[in-house]
């Protein structure tokens, strides 16, 4: 991450912008500083290195959009020239991560359609691709784009990652008061299953519901869509283990089955819908097309004539 600095004398001076506003100083710097030891921040704070407008602050100052934050060149190279952490708040992303494909983004949020397979954080991850293409607003101290729900390694589909702090707040709002409907197409083992799955996971209460969309009775098998009402971890692969009917090629949670080609279970997240809109730029329903794979798979149970955004 390439930062704008002024410099004023020996400071670099950055410009509080909309994503670091209304929060307190030092929980900026202690983001934007990650590798700096927090004795040497309050330090620099107290001491008068680090000030706002030209003046010393307290920790708990709290930012307003155009302050100017003062920062002494030589903190960033104090104990005979180590790192602070200056410059150290994003990792540094090989040039061969491969773009991930964009559903739509604004500036507030990134929707990306995860392909099977693909790991959301650590190295070569999805999280590494989209700070290397869709890495938000460039000149924030503290803020840093970074997925908004979670999905699995072998689930592909919907996932969203913030692109500003009000798009990352606004939709964790959503999700936390049940404003947004998650919707996954799956293909189990079997071909009956229950229209509601409760279940307890990890101590919590988990449901899920479910509608069967097709059968192929001579293998013995189902397409299903599902609509996640609470959002466990491995949620809907644990509750349909539960019941004798695992997603079809899911080993670790029981499928006896296994077709050729196919890379792992088949489970997609296809839709996000949002019961309010959210931003004027973001749709009320987000949609992501089925992966190749899956898509070919489907030709198994003949013409299916039901569109991948019908209403729930």
């Amino acid at each position: 991450m390439v930062y704008n600095i002024k410099m004023n004398g020996e400071n670099g001076v950055f410009i509080i912008a909309e994503n670091d506003e209304g929060r307190r100083i030092d929980r900026i710097l202690r983001k934007f500083l990650a590798k700096t030891p927090l004795s040497r921040i309050y330090s620099a704070i107290r001491t008068g290195k680090i000030k706002i407008n030209g003046r010393k602050c307290k920790p708990d100052y709290i930012t307003v959009k155009g302050d100017k934050l003062e920062i002494r060149t030589a903190f960033f190279n104090e104990d005979n020239g180590k790192k602070c952490g200056f410059y150290e708040k994003i990792p540094v992303v090989a040039d061969s991560e491969e773009k991930p494909a964009v559903i739509l983004r604004t500036n507030d949020l990134l929707f990306i359609n995860k392909k099977n397979g693909e790991i959301v954080h650590g190295e070569k991850s999805l999280c590494q691709a989209v700070l290397k293409h869709f890495p938000g607003t460039e000149n924030s101290l503290a803020f840093t784009s970074g997925p908004l729900h979670r999905l699995d390694k072998n689930t592909s589909g919907i996932i969203t990652f913030s692109q500003s702090l009000k798009g990352a707040q606004k939709f964790s709002r959503a999700l936390k008061e049940d404003k947004i409907e998650k919707y996954y197409l799956g293909i189990i083992e079997g071909i009956n299953i229950k229209k509601e799955l409760k279940s307890i996971i990890d101590g919590k209460d988990c449901f899920t519901l479910a509608e069967p969309l097709a059968v192929l009775k001579s293998e013995n098998i189902a397409l299903v869509r599902f609509k996640l009402i609470t959002g466990r971890k491995h949620q809907i692969r644990i509750q349909c283990s539960r019941l004798g009917t695992p997603l079809l090629n899911d080993i670790k949670y029981g499928s006896k089955q296994s077709f050729h080609g196919a890379k792992s279970y088949f489970l997609h997240a296809y839709k996000l819908k949002f019961k309010e809109r959210l931003f004027d730029d973001v749709p009320d329903t987000i949609t992501a097309a089925l992966p190749e794979d899956f898509s070919l798979f489907l030709k198994k149970f003949g013409d299916l004539s039901f569109p991948l955004n019908f209403d729930s």
